[in-house]
């Protein structure tokens, strides 16, 4: 009972913020190269509820700007798409991330 009491007194001084506390998270989330389904799992493990969740998620760049960012960085290969599966990010995005993948390997192969 204290404790509900204490933390409800914290949020009213504005000291503790979901909103604030899930904005920062998916940012550093993003920064590091996650994807949505990674970010939205990885708050939602920290308690955020989920319609704060989408909320979050939609104040991010566009998931597939930031997979386009990391493939021009890493390259267009297969490995890249691999990896950003792995790390969270929508086959629609890693498709359009790496949409020359099948014509550079072709051209590579023939």
């Amino acid at each position: 009972m204290e404790a509900e009491e204490a933390l409800e007194r914290l949020r009213d001084l504005g000291a503790l913020d979901d909103g604030r506390f899930a904005a920062g998270r998916a940012a550093a989330l993003a920064e590091r190269g996650y994807g949505d389904a990674a970010i939205a799992a990885r708050l939602a493990r920290d308690g955020v509820e989920r319609e704060l969740v989408d909320a979050t998620l939609s104040a991010l760049a566009p998931e597939g700007d930031r997979a386009a960012a990391l493939t021009a960085r890493r390259g267009v290969t297969l490995r890249t798409a691999r990896w950003l599966a792995g790390r969270g990010f929508s086959a629609d995005s890693i498709e359009s991330a790496v949409a020359g993948i099948a014509d550079t390997r072709a051209a590579e192969l023939g």
